[in-house]
């Protein structure tokens, strides 16, 4: 140990994480972003709460009077714990309209709950108004849209997706109903790998048709599991891995340890044999940012395999990983072109953007189009939601995300709660990979986006409560 801490190499990484610790400390921005504000009278007093809360006042009044809310006592159709416990579990399986079915029946009982019960709050974060005027901005995209009753559609099923947010932090009302949830959002996932592990093991050749038969021949099988796209599959698997990883930290006892850790060891290997390389990358920097956040001697370990990794990994890996950015590659030179040509599309349209839907993408695009590539969309979240949304959804966006990390962080450091990092590293490894991928095209992967959203968020609430402290 002593030799190790003589080299040259340990001294320089000591001396480069001294500086940035120096300069995190010394920066204005970095702790202004970690400054932390009492928004809870500027929410309490906003015109949307106060009518929401006015409208839940009329509806107990009805309830009382219809005798109601003594019928409904005790009923599982007031118990929205219980539906959010199924969503977690079908909505990887599921069509994406019977997931829709089940989360607006989830978001009715939540609403039959706030009638019956007197003491019924809403809970309130900073985020829930980003959230809130990004669901406005849909709406209005839909209405600006070319093809309106299309977009209309996509509209309505993404709103109800963000709606679920707001069902999950009215509904989680603990650590332990969180921690149970996030057991069933692994345990989900861990069976979808498998399934996927079943594919690879079986030869299904269907998904073939995501490779480039020139570059890589040798690669025989993409794992695609239940959603149709080794890409959104990989997705998937980004949002859950890092729960998984911070299940095996925060279990006590051995068996519990290696049950984690065997389900975490399935996880990444269908996410290593979905072949994207944009979700290997995410993976990186999520398992970069836990050790960071866990503890930062991890970093040594990580390099260390990096530098193994040339020498163990198997010839089909270390070639498809080594082909990123390759433009002979014709997945990577399509991407870049419709890059281009959506760039050209939002000279005209940064401000208002193009509106919803896949149809007035495709009558706009071809005008701008490079080399003629013809694609459903731009092959990037930030240039899709800008094209989309203009300007002001972009903005929104970017806002959501600023403020679920600055919560989330702040939180970080008050606690250094497992989950909490989990949700951190979660989001920030999928935002990696969205910058290659439509990352929101499938609608079930947007459902499991703004679940990820509301763990992170309303995990920081009931770790402030245990303290004493608190967002109500």
């Amino acid at each position: 140990m002593n030799l190790i801490k003589e080299s040259f190499l340990y001294k320089l990484f000591v001396w480069i994480n001294a500086g940035i610790k120096n300069l995190i400390s010394k920066s204005a921005i970095l702790n202004g972003f970690f400054k932390e504000k009492d928004q809870t009278e500027k929410q309490n007093n906003s015109i949307v709460i106060k009518i929401v809360n006015k409208i839940i006042s009329i509806l107990q009044l009805v309830f009382k009077k219809l005798r109601l809310n003594t019928l409904l006592e005790g009923s599982i159709f007031t118990k929205p714990s219980i539906w959010i416990t199924f969503v977690l579990i079908l909505s990887p399986f599921l069509p994406t309209m019977l997931v829709l079915a089940l989360v607006l029946f989830t978001a009715f009982t939540l609403i039959l709950k706030a009638c019956v019960e007197e003491d019924f709050e809403l809970v309130h974060f900073k985020t829930n108004s980003w959230i809130l005027a990004f669901a406005v901005v849909v709406a209005f995209s839909a209405i600006a849209s070319l093809a309106m009753m299309e977009a209309i559609k996509i509209a309505m099923l993404s709103i109800s997706f963000i709606l679920f947010y707001f069902v999950w932090i009215n509904t989680v009302k603990s650590k332990e109903q969180m921690n149970f949830y996030i057991y069933v959002f692994v345990l989900a996932g861990f069976v979808a790998a498998l399934y996927g592990l079943y594919q690879y093991f079986l030869g299904d050749i269907y998904s073939q048709a995501w490779l480039d038969d020139e570059m890589f021949e040798d690669i025989k099988m993409r794992v695609y599991s239940t959603f149709q796209n080794p890409n959104v599959f990989g997705e998937y698997l980004l949002l859950v891995v890092p729960f998984s990883i911070m299940l095996v930290a925060d279990s006590k006892g051995i068996i519990k340890k290696l049950f984690w850790a065997g389900i975490t060891g399935i996880l990444v290997l269908s996410l290593v044999l979905t072949f994207s390389r944009g979700c290997w990358l995410g993976l990186i920097l999520s398992c970069f940012i836990l050790a960071i956040l866990f503890d930062k001697r991890l970093i040594w370990i990580g390099i260390l395999a990096l530098v193994v990794a040339p020498f163990i990994l198997p010839q089909t890996i270390l070639e498809r990983f080594l082909s990123i950015g390759n433009m002979q590659d014709t997945s990577t030179s399509y991407r870049v072109f419709i890059w281009l040509g959506t760039i050209a599309m939002l000279k005209d349209y940064f401000l208002c953007g193009i509106g919803l839907g896949t149809t007035s993408f495709n009558t706009i695009y071809p005008l701008y189009s490079y080399s003629e590539i013809v694609a459903p969309h731009s092959h990037s979240l930030y240039l899709q939601l800008f094209v989309e949304y203009g300007l002001v959804g972009f903005i929104v966006f970017v806002g959501i995300i600023y403020n679920y990390f600055k919560e989330t962080l702040i939180h970080y450091k008050k606690t250094k709660d497992y989950m909490t990092m989990a949700s951190i590293a979660a989001l920030a490894g999928f935002l990696l990979q969205s910058a290659t991928d439509y990352t929101w095209y499938n609608y079930r992967l947007v459902l499991i986006f703004w679940i990820v959203i509301a763990i992170g968020i309303s995990n920081t609430k009931y770790l402030n409560k245990s303290k004493g402290e608190t967002h109500d």
